[in-house]
């Protein structure tokens, strides 16, 4: 998908006022909600207001589905516009409601869809190379290695030797920003991957998940260096709120990223069908060798059993591996930067990040970098580890007695008006109610009408609904979306049966033909022994799970068709399935977007 600039999409904030919900990502200042809502106006609207309200939305839909988003966008700020001075009560009317419902659902979709992917992270397929090509790609390949040790299998054949020459060709400028921002990363990573048992050539999988980016976030809503969704995260230990995110933290993210993959090798017995499950949910792999019959990577490649983002996923990561290994040596030009180091202090109580960084003479972007996890340039309310630069430790821990109780935090001020509950203000500033009181130290009690309280800065990064609410309910939430661990197949390696795997001892590196080549256009070609990947665990059955990692997307039951009622549009079934609008057009062989009431749509692949 083209690139489109970002732009700052908030819900309407009469809208959040009204209902004491969280929106879809918009990010406006404490000043900006204040001055909106004093400024509010119960004027009934106009029926033709109302009517081009409809008709904005209507317009901006059908432009989404038509994928014109600059028209979409337009079409949507518009209608935005007008309503900004509609009161809740009229916000609330059975005639207009739905239609501020529908303008969310587009906000939201404008929103995700003006959001670059990171370079890599796209279905596509790799432009083939003919035989002279891929001749001179393997020469350069083999000259570059040099030797050299893999612990990690690495098969060299056509689509591998296609992903070097697009690595270092159109995707350049990429690679080389991933590969520098990796330069600061990599001793960590390849420390803790050592640690779990992991090969430590898959830290070359963060140049394909995010380019080496702890802000990266996919339209799956996938996070973090390691792309994790927030079912599989918090498997693995990786927790959020509305303070701080730990999906984004490079060190218990990494950390989480190298259970995982050795989990999904113990469970396959094979890197290959582990990345499979690491990119598109560990139940593909049992649909994909079931459906084909085979427990080879490269056939089911070849197969129609994956989609192509699948099938580009490992030969990307064998690419990414060679050259990342030698990047000079194919003309790539590397940034050295510095590397992931740092102290711990424990900070007792709630401070500013800048506060602290003006008495302890240090830099405040410093510790942001530091600590990405934390999301509001503050740290959250109780004791928390700040990681602060090397050798500054203890100058921060002194600092932290000098600052007065007053001025840890340099929140902006706030006083409760009349109608205001704390439900509603602590949705407005995107935190939970027991969050808010936390950051004033007060209780539910203490919040009247006339109490100037502080409000922490907007997130710097998009909050997950369920952390704006209330504990009790976000734990009843929680509890009815039980965390299961990975199932295991039955007949797999390290259960006793016996299956076709591509690299589960680890050959040396080797030149395959695709199907389809020139015969004898590309000879086997031996490479130096590698050192050998860890051997396969036993693994035991276990209940299936649906957490998917990565740009995938959960394993869900939905019905094969559906009928389209009034109202209803390509886009709204889409958002409504989780299904991509080209797909549904493709399925149903829609050009347009116009559907007809009573029409059954097609909701999966014929």
């Amino acid at each position: 998908m083209p690139f489109r600039p970002g732009r700052r999409l908030g819900l309407l904030v009469l809208f959040l006022a009204a209902f004491g919900v969280a929106g879809g990502g918009g990010s406006l200042s404490a000043a900006q909600v204040v001055v909106t809502q004093s400024e509010v106006e119960a004027v009934p609207p106009h029926a033709s207001a109302v009517s081009r309200l409809r008709t904005l939305i209507e317009t901006a839909e059908r432009s989404v589905e038509a994928e014109e988003w600059d028209t979409a966008s337009s079409g949507a700020d518009e209608a935005e516009i007008l309503v900004a001075d509609w009161s809740p009560e009229v916000l609330r009317r059975p005639d207009i409601l739905p239609l501020i419902e529908r303008l969310r659902v587009l906000q939201r979709q404008i929103q995700e869809e003006s959001t670059p992917d990171d370079g890599l992270r796209m279905a596509e397929e790799i432009v083939a190379l003919s035989p002279a090509e891929l001749k001179a790609e393997r020469d350069q390949v083999l000259a570059a290695e040099q030797g050299a040790d893999f612990d990690f299998p690495i098969d060299l054949n056509a689509q591998v030797l296609a992903w070097v020459r697009s690595f270092t060709a159109d995707k350049r400028g990429f690679v080389e920003g991933a590969l520098s921002r990796a330069t600061q990363y990599m001793p960590m990573i390849k420390q803790i991957f050592a640690e779990e048992g992991v090969p430590q050539d898959l830290a070359y999988l963060a140049v394909i998940e995010s380019g080496f980016k702890n802000t990266a976030r996919s339209r799956a809503k996938a996070v973090g260096m390691w792309q994790f969704i927030r079912s599989t995260g918090r498997m693995y230990g990786l927790n959020g709120n509305a303070w701080v995110e730990e999906r984004r933290d490079p060190v218990k993210a990494t950390r989480a990223a190298a259970k995982y993959l050795k989990k999904l090798y113990e469970r396959e017995g094979d890197w290959y069908l582990a990345l499979v499950g690491y990119n598109a949910g560990p139940l593909t792999t049992d649909r994909a060798s079931q459906g084909l019959g085979s427990r080879n990577f490269w056939d089911m490649a070849r197969s129609r059993v994956l989609r192509t983002e699948t099938k580009q996923y490992v030969p990307k990561l064998c690419a990414a591996i060679l050259v990342g290994r030698f990047p000079e040596r194919y003309g790539l030009s590397l940034v050295q930067m510095r590397p992931y180091a740092f102290e711990a202090v424990e900070v007792d109580r709630m401070t500013s990040l800048p506060v602290l960084a003006k008495y302890a003479g240090t830099n405040v972007e410093l510790l942001k970098e530091l600590n990405p996890e934390l999301l509001r340039a503050s740290t959250p309310p109780g004791r928390y580890v700040l990681r602060v630069p090397p050798g500054t430790g203890s100058t921060t821990a002194r600092a932290l007695t000098r600052i007065p109780g007053g001025e840890r935090v340099d929140f902006k001020g706030y006083a409760i008006r009349k109608g205001d509950t704390l439900a509603k203000v602590a949705a407005r500033f995107k935190l939970s109610p027991e969050d808010l009181l936390a950051a004033n130290g007060i209780t539910k009690a203490q919040f009247k009408q006339g109490r100037r309280i502080k409000l922490p800065p907007p997130s710097s990064f998009p909050i997950d609904e369920i952390d704006l609410k209330p504990f009790a309910e976000r734990a009843k939430v929680l509890a009815e979306q039980p965390l299961e661990p990975l199932p295991a197949i039955p007949g797999s390696p390290g259960t006793g049966g016996s299956g076709n795997t591509n690299s589960a001892s680890t050959p040396p590196i080797q030149v395959a033909p695709e199907a389809g080549e020139p015969s004898g256009s590309l000879p086997s070609v031996p490479v130096p022994v590698r050192t050998k990947a860890p051997e396969p665990m036993a693994v035991t059955p276990t209940s299936p799970v649906s957490s998917v990692v990565g740009s995938g997307k959960p394993d869900t039951v939905r019905p094969r068709f559906h009928r389209v009622k009034r109202g209803e549009t390509l886009f709204s079934i889409s958002v409504r399935y989780g299904l991509e609008l080209g797909d549904l057009r493709k399925w149903n062989k829609i050009k347009g977007g116009k559907l007809q009431i009573g029409q059954n749509l097609r909701l999966q692949k014929p």
